[in-house]
């Protein structure tokens, strides 16, 4: 803090929050700026205390806890507002010992002398100047991303309106990559979560996926990957694309029912076991066949169906048998490419 020429520093800044609407940047502004204080129950190891407490902080009367020289404390008053000690006789007893600080300190306020609400120091031209929707989601939204948007780069939030689901993708992060990590794993996943980034990851899923984890629970977004469309298709390609990153998603989709015929039969893993069934019949069936019926027509599944197990179904590497069946439809490709002669040979010499 700079003070005029001629004018003492203050002894300290009291930061009133009557609705304790910046309690959850605390830790973080805490590991930031050793010397920020809060009213509070005692607990000195976190800075933390009552009344008197904090008056001692400012007198430097605990050596241990003190600000060093020429430091200004900052002093964090969750529930009280700047009204409040500016009542004198009419404000609360227990912090009659703050009122003077007003005096020997300065307390942080609006130009209008009201205190900061994070709503206002987002959107006032003297803080970030931000364009916020002012609707009842967007506060709510703003608040549970607060400790997210506390470490963003500012200027991509600048020249465009943010409302509430800009606020909960802060929360989220990758929506596509939090679902299917809830999908796999529901117990583990919102254990992870604290309440508002659990509160922003549903919020995402009745907006994008039109489902609520709470109500609908796994069983129904997995019904939703199978059957739906628009959204769930990213979230099918990002299953496709890594599956043993999710292994409780099979598990859904096998339990999942078909609406219809036009399912994709990709995201079924049952149609994989059944085609696993008849490979491995077309193998056992093979040991009594000659060496020259094995590369024949008919043998086995389709040539097109084992591409199209290998390079777009999440269930290719599901089974060991998929391997020797690849093997043989390269093996059969490649002995179509030989000329007649080299066939011929080769076929001879297999026989022998």
């Amino acid at each position: 803090m700079r003070s005029p020429e001629g004018v003492a520093d203050p002894v300290a800044l009291l930061w009133t929050d009557a609705d304790g609407q910046w309690r959850p940047l605390l830790p973080a502004l805490q590991k930031a700026c050793a010397h920020l204080y809060v009213l509070g129950e005692y607990a000195p190891a976190q800075r933390t205390g009552p009344v008197i407490w904090l008056k001692c902080v400012v007198d430097r009367t605990l050596p241990d806890l003190a600000p060093p020289p020429g430091t200004v404390p900052i002093l964090y008053l969750p529930g009280v507002s700047r009204q409040e000690l500016r009542a004198g006789g009419d404000c609360p007893d227990l912090l009659h010992p703050l009122i003077e600080l007003q005096y020997r300190g300065a307390v942080w306020h609006q130009k209008n002398g009201r205190d900061w609400t994070v709503e206002a120091f987002m959107t006032s031209e003297a803080a970030l100047g931000l364009d916020l929707s002012l609707d009842m989601r967007t506060r709510e939204a703003l608040m549970r991303a607060l400790p997210v948007l506390a470490t963003e780069p500012i200027a991509p939030l600048r020249g465009r309106r943010l409302d509430a689901d800009d606020f909960d993708r802060l929360s989220v992060g990758d929506p596509v990559r939090d679902l299917l990590g809830w999908m796999s794993e529901p117990e583990a996943f919102q254990a992870r979560c604290d309440a508002p980034r659990w509160e922003a990851f549903r919020n995402i899923c009745g907006r994008e996926f039109g489902f609520d984890p709470d109500k609908d629970g796994p069983a129904r977004a997995g019904d939703l990957m199978l059957n739906g469309n628009g959204k769930w298709e990213d979230v099918w390609r990002r299953f496709r694309d890594a599956p043993r990153g999710y292994p409780g998603v099979t598990e859904l989709l096998r339990h999942a029912t078909p609406r219809d015929l036009l399912v994709d039969r990709a995201r079924q893993p049952q149609v994989n076991d059944e085609q696993e069934a008849q490979l491995r019949y077309a193998l056992e069936a093979a040991v009594a066949m000659p060496r020259t019926a094995i590369g024949a027509p008919g043998f086995g599944l389709t040539s097109a169906t084992a591409r199209w197990r290998t390079r777009w179904s999440p269930w290719h590497g599901s089974q060991p048998w998929h391997a020797l069946r690849w093997a043989v439809y390269r093996w059969r490709r490649w002995r179509r490419t030989m000329p007649p002669r080299v066939g011929a040979a080769i076929e001879l010499r297999s026989m022998r």
